[in-house]
């Protein structure tokens, strides 16, 4: 017989000021209760609905945290004895309305929850801070299966080290028979493939008579944040192909121009134009990530001008040199100076023009240095983004992807902030092993012939494909089935 639909009710709890407000706004996607930094600022039991699906519907009760544990649980055991819990009850709610909220809230949770998220400072240490005996009492006088949730572990970390964290709080409460499940999701940088692992650990806790609603639940909640992914790729694809079909006219060479003489006309045409190109870049990139924002339930704005300073910054000078004069500087560069031609050759993007230009004289430096790493001459006498630096635009794509996809609703407005290392390291590695890949997508997109509609196509099932691959390298767990081979795979990927 089929199961009839459900409501499903979690309850959010932790230490007063321990963030299980901001935990709320992350997941609901919008802005619930009052955030401040300070102690009861969660007086009541308040209830939020996570998601609904097939009749079944999720809830979420954010509770007033623990502030006085010990007194707190001095009242809940009074709870046996109906006299004189009532009489405690009538003077805490005069004289302590904290503790009287937060009685109200514990019998609630005793009485209907299935499960506690029990949110904890990760960043004070297992023995003090809001990590307390006494808490741990109160949550194993609740009876309910307890999820523990590591939060304020700041910026997103390699999952090894994720997982160390988590391996040292799951032994510190393997002594808690009631705590079933660790899992790290900070509020400020969770991921929504985090989401996924923890409706995933959820499941596992629940009652069995609940678990098959709570399945449709979760299948429901993944299937919307991969539909959010498949348009982030989409949107972001559409940027790459504008930056592919992009060109700045300029004159043709003559033939002494070819031989280095008189350049500076030339030199100075190919300037103008890689300003144009940037400028366009930066004026895309800031778009396209105020469109990421917007789809992923953000406030704010990417701050202005961003993009164009970073266009200026990193793809203004850098150098390339045609295969064909590779020998000729090899013949006469010597020492640091070859150094820098054979890193050139390998694809550098760190000498500018001038550490090359110093090491040169004569027409053939000139000749090496207009023919700038940056920009190529297409088909149609327009300058155009190199393959190379096309592949520079894919990684900052995917950097700024997940910049978006692990900022919190809970933090507040979108801000910029320094990407972590190993997101650089995982997309850097991944982009230059596919090169193969974005140079063929590069290489279409530089035909005169070029279709607009079949590059995007392209483009977009790239994009997907390696975003994708980059949040399983940050979060590799076990492979699960997918509804669909062009989404990342569900709870979790």
């Amino acid at each position: 017989m089929p199961v009839p639909p459900q409501t499903i009710t979690l309850s959010l709890i932790s230490h007063t000021n321990a963030g299980k407000t901001t935990l709320a706004r992350t997941l609901l996607r919008r802005d619930v209760g009052e955030v401040r930094d300070a102690a009861h600022v969660t007086l009541f039991n308040e209830a939020y609905t996570l998601i609904e699906s097939a009749g079944a519907r999720l809830v979420l009760w954010d509770t007033p945290g623990f502030g006085d544990s010990a007194r707190l649980l001095k009242r809940l055991k009074r709870m046996e004895r109906p006299m004189v819990w009532f009489l405690s009850q009538l003077w805490d709610r005069v004289t302590n309305r904290p503790l009287w909220c937060a009685q109200q809230a514990m019998k609630n949770v005793r009485d209907d929850a299935e499960a506690v998220l029990y949110l904890v400072n990760a960043s004070e240490s297992l023995a003090g801070g809001t990590f307390v005996e006494h808490e741990m009492e109160i949550l194993g006088w609740l009876g309910k299966p307890v999820v523990v949730i590591l939060n304020q572990t700041g910026s997103p970390r390699p999952a090894e080290e994720e997982a160390a964290e988590e391996n040292i709080w799951r032994e510190h409460l393997q002594k808690f028979s009631f705590v079933r499940e660790v899992l790290n999701m900070d509020a400020f940088s969770r991921c929504w493939v985090q989401e996924g692992e923890l409706m995933e650990k959820i499941c596992g806790v629940l009652p069995q008579e609940k678990r098959a609603s709570f399945s449709l639940l979760s299948a429901a909640w993944m299937h919307r944040n991969e539909d959010v992914f498949r348009t982030a790729m989409r949107i972001v694809a559409h940027q790459l192909t504008a930056s592919a079909l992009d060109g700045a006219p300029v004159k043709p060479e003559s033939f002494f121009q070819k031989l280095g003489f008189n350049r500076s006309s030339l030199e100075a045409d190919w300037t103008e134009a890689r300003q144009k190109l940037s400028e366009s870049l930066a004026t895309r990139a800031e778009q396209t990530m105020n469109k990421l924002i917007e789809l992923h339930g953000l406030e704010g704005r990417d701050e202005k001008g961003e993009m164009l300073k970073a266009a200026r910054r990193d793809f203004a000078e850098p150098s390339h040199v045609e295969a064909a004069v590779w020998s000729a500087l090899g013949g006469i560069a010597t020492g640091a100076l070859a150094g820098l031609v054979v890193d050139l050759k390998a694809g550098g993007l760190t000498f500018g023009g001038g550490a090359l230009l110093g090491g040169l004289s004569g027409g053939l430096s000139a000749y090496a240095l207009i023919k700038t790493f940056n920009l190529v001459r297409g088909e149609d006498n327009k300058l155009h983004w190199s393959s190379e630096h096309f592949r520079e635009q894919v990684k900052l794509a995917l950097l700024g992807y997940l910049a978006v996809a692990h900022f919190g609703r809970g933090r507040g407005a979108w801000k910029r902030d320094q990407r972590p290392e190993h997101w650089h390291r995982e997309v850097n590695q991944l982009v230059d092993a596919n090169a193969a890949a974005t140079n063929a997508v590069w290489k279409r997109a530089s035909r005169s012939d070029a279709a607009v509609t079949s590059v995007n196509e392209e483009m977009e099932t790239m994009m997907r494909e390696l975003g994708r691959e980059t949040l399983r390298r940050l979060y590799p767990v076990e492979e699960k089935t997918s509804p669909s081979k062009d989404v990342p795979t569900s709870t979790p990927l």
